[in-house]
């Protein structure tokens, strides 16, 4: 009777799992993954039709101009934040130069909260205190006028528990990327 009862479980957990691959299987199929583009430092980005949530950047384009990573005490001392405080303060900072240019998008903008820096392990998001005290402006979500260009210091957390030792020792030759778009490509600007 034992073994029968084993018998009957086996085959019922193997008509699972054959659902859950055929399913797998499928979807895989309908929905193949996504391109991806990748830019070097300095190298302007076409946002384009591509999307990163729900709205079109068309007309926006993006370059990573400078990337510089700081320990949190020095990154304050030298954007003149020593009275700054945070609940959570990383250890690090990795800043981002980036040049935002609009050559003729009239109704949408860019949601810098929206982006964030990633490696194939980990992705860390925009600190938004710190993008708030040091951009001195009071939003996330910007526009620009048409035919302009603006530059914004992004300020991304780097958290050492985020990251192997040996990482975190040589994180200058850690390569990660800015995300700014998923899909249908997802653009990854190259911060090194």
């Amino acid at each position: 009777m034992k073994k029968k009862k084993k018998i009957v479980l086996l085959a019922v957990f193997l008509l699972i799992a054959a659902a859950w691959g055929a399913q797998a299987y499928r979807f895989n199929r309908e929905y193949p993954d996504v391109e991806r583009k990748t830019y070097a430092l300095q190298e302007e980005a076409e946002l384009g039709k591509d999307i990163i949530d729900y709205d079109e950047m068309d007309g926006y384009f993006v370059t990573v101009e400078s990337s510089q990573i700081y320990e949190y005490a020095d990154f304050l001392a030298e954007y003149g934040l020593n009275d700054f405080m945070e609940s959570y303060p990383p250890e690090r900072i990795y800043l981002l130069k980036v040049r935002l240019r609009n050559t003729n998008n009239t109704e949408t903008g860019v949601n810098f909260r929206d982006w964030y820096i990633q490696s194939n392990a980990l992705h860390e998001d925009l600190n938004l205190d710190l993008y708030y005290e040091i951009n001195q402006i009071d939003f996330y979500a910007v526009s620009l006028r048409e035919n302009s260009e603006k530059e914004f210091l992004l300020p991304y957390n780097l958290r050492e528990d985020f990251f192997y030792p040996s990482e975190w020792e040589n994180l200058e030759d850690y390569e990660m990327w800015l995300t700014v778009t998923w899909y249908p490509t997802k653009k990854m600007l190259l911060l090194k």
